[in-house]
C-alpha cells in the first residue's frame, strides 16, 4: 500500500537515476504517482492518477537531465478508500504557509479521531486522509507561528507526528523547500531506509558501491541522501528506527529525534 521515495542533495541534481528505479514500484500501487521538486524557493508538482508505467510524463522525469534541485518528493499510491483514483487524491500535496511551499506524502491510514482534527485556514481539496492530516499539521506550523528552521522546532515536529500516530499508520515525507523532513511509523508500517551517496558533476550519475572507482576531488562530488520505502539498490542503506524522525538538510543528517551512533 502506497511506496515513498525522497532525495536531498548539497547541489541540484536530476533525479532520474532514483525515478528508474522507484518507477517499477508502481505496478503493485497502480493507483497513481506524483513528484514534488523545488526548482528555487518555489515547488514544482506533478502528478496523476494512473500507474507509474502507463504514463509519458513519467517517462519524461526519468531522462530528462534539465530536471534540476536539491530535494525531491515521490510517491506510488495503492488507494485504500474511496472510488475511482482521482488527481485530487494523488499525493503528494502542496500548500503555501509563511511565504514556504510545503510539499508532503503519506504512506498509511489515519482512522477515527483524525478526521475530527482541527484544520484552520486549510482545506483539504480531495477526500483522503493524508491531505486532511497534511492540512492539519500546516494549521499546527500556522498557529505556532514558526517555521521549522532549528532543533527545537524539529522536536516540536516529531511530538507531533508521533501523536498523530497513534491514530493509524504514519510513514510522511514533508520538505518546506529548505530541508527534508521524513517520519516513520511507531510500528514499522512498510518499513523506511535511506542510503548516503554522491554522484559526480562530470560523470555519468550512478550509485556509488563496491564496483565503483572514480577518482574525484572534493569538488567533484555532490553528497546526498535518498530515502525510499524499500531500498532501491543492494547494498548501503539504512533503516529508520521506529518512531523516527530525521532532518535532513544538503545531502546531511541534520537532526534525528533517535540516539544514534
Amino acid at each position: 500500500m502506497c511506496e515513498l521515495m525522497a532525495m536531498s542533495f548539497d547541489r541540484p541534481i536530476s533525479a532520474g537515476f532514483s525515478l528508474r528505479e522507484f518507477g517499477p514500484r508502481g505496478e503493485e500501487n497502480p493507483d497513481g504517482w506524483g513528484l514534488g521538486w523545488y526548482p528555487d524557493q518555489s515547488l514544482g508538482l506533478f502528478k496523476e492518477p494512473i500507474k507509474w508505467s502507463a504514463s509519458r510524463q513519467a517517462r519524461f522525469f526519468e531522462t530528462e537531465a534539465s530536471l534540476s534541485s536539491r530535494i525531491y518528493l515521490a510517491h506510488v499510491r495503492h488507494k485504500t478508500m474511496g472510488g475511482s483514483p482521482t488527481h485530487a487524491d494523488t499525493h503528494p500535496f502542496a500548500r503555501e504557509s509563511g511565504g514556504r511551499e510545503y510539499c508532503f506524502a503519506h504512506n498509511g491510514t489515519l482512522d477515527g479521531p483524525a478526521w475530527d482534527l482541527p484544520l484552520g485556514r486549510f482545506q483539504p481539496i480531495g477526500a483522503t486522509d493524508s491531505e486532511r492530516f497534511f492540512c492539519h499539521l500546516l494549521d499546527r506550523i500556522d498557529q505556532r507561528g514558526k517555521a521549522l528552521d532549528d532543533p527545537a522546532d524539529w522536536q516540536w515536529l516529531h511530538e507531533t507526528l508521533a501523536d498523530a500516530n497513534r491514530f493509524g499508520k504514519l510513514n510522511v515525507l514533508l520538505s518546506d523547500g529548505h530541508r527534508l523532513f521524513v517520519y516513520h511509523d511507531v510500528n514499522g508500517w512498510k518499513g523506511l531506509n535511506y542510503r548516503k551517496t554522491w554522484f559526480a558533476t562530470a560523470q555519468p550519475q550512478h550509485f556509488e558501491d563496491e564496483t565503483v572507482a572514480v577518482d574525484l576531488t572534493t569538488s567533484d562530488k555532490n553528497q546526498g541522501i535518498v530515502v525510499a520505502t524499500c531500498p532501491l539498490s543492494s547494498s548501503g542503506w539504512e533503516p529508520f528506527q521506529l518512531g523516527e524522525l530525521i532532518v535532513f538538510e544538503a545531502g546531511e543528517i541534520r537532526f534525528s529525534s533517535q540516539p544514534r551512533l
